[in-house]
């Protein structure tokens, strides 16, 4: 190679930095592949056309091939790019979603256990049996001693103000915990992909599913946060680069 020749791999770096400038936009990028194709395109040699010893313009031709192959590779880096904001997005908008849905529940959650409760005792004092899921029974000494329309008028009257009580705490709770898994992507084994992906990106979001752990009454909601909290340390463990999630 004769002085002043940039070797190619130099060539191709340079073409590199020059492309990757962020005043370079995606379509001058593609406009300067497309006139480089062209330019490509009218070298190739036809069907049988004779070309030269050397083919057509060679010093051009390993420009233009150069070039070509630096801006393919600048956009398929800014595709990636891309893709890679997109998955950042979806995995903070993943764990906005499940974080909003706890605190939400533990928000409203204590007004409709205490709702409940204050029913169920009026159920107790009035001498009614309360089930679990909130039907409300009429006792043998309640239909000995009452008029036997009216103790029935007030037991549907309780067991429906009853069973729409715990129905909605039960709702708030099944709501919140199949919401948090599908927004996590918790499968029934292994760590959760959004906490793996957060976890090894940078993020610690261990504290919110600790506090409602500490604070849910004990169910599947519980049982889930208390998973959550494991998971998130098993995925501190794993060997893998951090990518910050910016």
């Amino acid at each position: 190679m004769s002085d002043g020749e940039v070797e190619p791999a130099e060539a191709h770096d340079q073409y590199l930095r020059a492309f990757r400038h962020p005043s370079v936009s995606r379509d001058q990028l593609r406009d300067l592949l497309d006139a480089v194709n062209a330019f490509l395109d009218t070298i190739t040699p036809k069907e049988g056309e004779v070309t030269p010893r050397g083919g057509w313009a060679p010093e051009s031709t390993a420009m233009a091939f150069q070039i070509g192959r630096a801006v393919e590779q600048v956009l398929s880096e800014r595709e990636d790019a891309d893709r890679e904001l997109v998955r950042r997005r979806d995995i903070r908008d993943r764990l906005v979603a499940a974080l909003d849905a706890v605190l939400d529940c533990l928000r409203t959650l204590p007004d409709l256990a205490e709702a409940e409760v204050a029913l169920g005792t009026i159920c107790v004092n009035e001498g009614f049996q309360v089930y679990e899921d909130g039907a409300v029974r009429s006792t043998a000494q309640q239909e000995a001693c009452a008029d036997a329309g009216l103790l029935e008028r007030r037991r549907v009257e309780l067991d429906e103000q009853m069973t729409a009580a715990v129905a909605a705490r039960t709702g708030l709770v099944d709501d919140t915990t199949d919401l948090i898994r599908e927004r996590l992507g918790v499968a029934d084994v292994g760590i959760p992909w959004v906490i793996l992906a957060a976890t090894q990106g940078g993020l610690d979001v261990s504290e919110p599913f600790e506090f409602a752990a500490d604070h849910l009454p004990d169910g599947e909601l519980r049982d889930l946060m208390v998973q959550l909290v494991t998971d998130i340390e098993l995925a501190r463990t794993l060997e893998e680069p951090a990518r910050p999630l910016r």
